[in-house]
């Protein structure tokens, strides 16, 4: 076994993200909506964002479960910067911030 194997690495990530986001379809089409809505409004949008939205509209973000590392897909792209989490379910950890770059290519 290869402990080290870049390409194999990816195939299991986007494997586990599709396998997740298959089973939240609809949650996950609504969250990806909020966020496409915010970073459309003020450039840059982030998980907290996402969550605030959701819960605005009476969702609770953590019931995308692992769905949620699949919010940001192709239609967004990282601008590089990271920020703090505020949810207190997070720890503090750091989240990346993303812009809209529009439909998948």
């Amino acid at each position: 076994m290869n402990l080290f194997d870049e390409a194999e690495a990816r195939r299991r990530r986007d494997a586990g993200m599709w396998l997740a986001a298959e089973n939240k379809q609809e949650l996950l089409a609504t969250a990806r909506g909020f966020a496409a809505f915010v970073a459309k409004q003020q450039g840059t949008v982030n998980a907290d964002e996402v969550a605030l939205m959701m819960a605005e509209n009476g969702l609770d973000y953590t019931d995308l479960g692992n769905a949620a590392g699949s919010v940001f897909d192709g239609k967004f792209e990282w601008t590089g910067a990271v920020v703090q989490s505020r949810r207190p379910s997070t720890h503090g950890r750091l989240i990346r911030v993303w812009r809209w770059k529009g439909e998948a290519q």
